[in-house]
């Protein structure tokens, strides 16, 4: 009988409370024995989040509760780099990316050593209002058009990697979802082999993300500061 490998899930958080249990439980049962922790990476929610899933008691959930450092990039970082597991998955935790696809992504690395979920294969979908899938397709073709055409979805958020290979594909600590780009990036010149599966995202149940609840105009200044620090990976990764 194939031996399974062990799963660590990193889910970054900040008011959550709404959705944690649903996701908790969710991933928990998708995974069932192969899951080994599920890392909770909060950055001091003030709706509790932490709290939350610390009051469960489950030695399964782990809470990282970051009272000084602030953002996305860095908190998937944190949580990748304590994760224990043979494999490693990071999402949101607002069910817009759904926990059912975990064991998908486990299953892809049978023959890969990362796999994405992905809106822009086929099968793959983005429902969110207008504009954000619009201005989302406007980046991720702008992306392939300066990295390759390897990858179709630089700003997925979704993905499985092999722990051994985390240390060549990590990206900087700083900023929020372009931190996806760098790392899709830092895959294809590392030359590790990555499969793209169908990702349906979904509209959030509950709760306002930094982007669907801002204006055009935030949405619009996020995908230019993404822009510009494509570029300048472009130019330093040689």
């Amino acid at each position: 009988m194939k031996q399974q490998n062990s799963v660590s899930v990193v889910l970054p958080t900040y008011n959550e409370s709404e959705n944690i249990l649903e996701v908790l439980e969710k991933l928990s049962q998708a995974l069932g024995k192969q899951l080994c922790e599920i890392i909770v990476v909060d950055d001091n929610s003030p709706d509790e989040t932490w709290k939350i899933v610390e009051d469960l008691k489950n030695p399964k959930y782990k809470v990282i509760r970051r009272t000084e450092e602030r953002g996305l990039a860095s908190a998937i970082r944190n949580g990748v780099c304590e994760a224990k597991g043979e494999i490693i998955i990071w999402m949101d935790a607002d069910l817009g990316i759904p926990p059912e696809i975990a064991p998908q992504l486990v299953e892809a690395l049978n023959m890969s050593d990362v796999a994405i979920g992905s809106r822009y294969v086929k099968g793959g979908a983005d429902p969110r209002p207008f504009p954000l899938p619009f201005l989302s397709n406007c980046l991720n073709v702008y992306a392939r058009l300066l990295f390759g055409s390897q990858i179709r979805d630089y700003t997925s958020g979704v993905a499985a990697v092999r722990k051994n290979i985390v240390s060549q594909v990590l990206w900087s600590d700083a900023g929020f979802g372009e931190y996806f780009a760098e790392f899709s990036y830092r895959c294809i010149k590392r030359k590790v082999r990555i499969v793209e599966l169908p990702l349906q995202y979904k509209i959030r149940k509950s709760g306002v993300s930094k982007l669907s609840g801002g204006s055009i105009w935030v949405v619009l200044r996020y995908g230019v500061q993404y822009g510009v620090k494509m570029i300048k990976w472009r130019l330093r990764m040689k």
